[in-house]
């Protein structure tokens, strides 16, 4: 049985929409730990507070997360910017009529002149992997961030290798839920691209 391509320019803004506004919420939260101080917790053994080397890693992995969360938003901002522009005109009509030639001296180029199913073709071919790179910078991002809380863990409770039973459990609960999370998510951005664009 063929499956059904949804085209409706709609619903191609409303999941970029969800995309720029889960960066938007994670970056927020980049920029909490980016300006915090953590400092260790007064039970922490001398031996096992967290040296320079942890702090350093907690700031590259919160950079690295901006940036990766960055790129999204700017990547999902630019596809949603297109298909909203590119939607008029009857850019999803079934009309093939061409645009009247244009009054100017020059010839009226090639992309302008083209038909709206031409158009579509054209600016659907980079939809599906200009939304898997959103999404794939997305989830680089959370696993970025998810380091980041790692490290945060270690600075607060101590180093993961002493074994303290707050700091591992903690680890543990953060690194469960944020994997879950990442795999439910990939799993409906494949749905998506597979099911709903052409």
């Amino acid at each position: 049985m063929p499956t059904l391509r949804r085209r409706n320019p709609e619903l191609h803004v409303k999941a970029l929409e969800g995309i720029v506004s889960a960066n938007t919420f994670f970056t927020v939260a980049v920029f909490i730990g980016i300006t915090g101080t953590i400092t260790p917790s007064s039970s922490v053994p001398p031996a096992c507070v967290a040296r320079d080397d942890i702090a350093r890693n907690f700031f590259l992995f919160e950079i690295l997360s901006f940036g990766f969360y960055l790129l999204s938003s700017l990547v999902a901002q630019g596809m949603k910017l297109a298909v909203t522009l590119l939607a008029t005109d009857d850019f999803y009509g079934d009309a093939d009529q061409k645009p009247p030639p244009s009054d100017d001296c020059e010839e009226m180029p090639a992309w302008r002149a083209a038909g709206p199913r031409e158009r579509r073709r054209a600016v659907l071919r980079f939809a599906q992997p200009m939304m898997l790179l959103a999404a794939g910078c997305s989830t680089m991002g959370t696993f970025f961030l998810l380091l980041s809380m790692v490290d945060a863990i270690q600075l607060k409770f101590g180093i993961l290798s002493c074994g303290i039973p707050l700091a591992v459990a903690a680890t543990f609960a953060l690194s469960a839920l944020v994997v879950g999370g990442l795999i439910f998510y990939g799993a409906t951005v494949a749905y998506a691209l597979t099911h709903y664009l052409p």
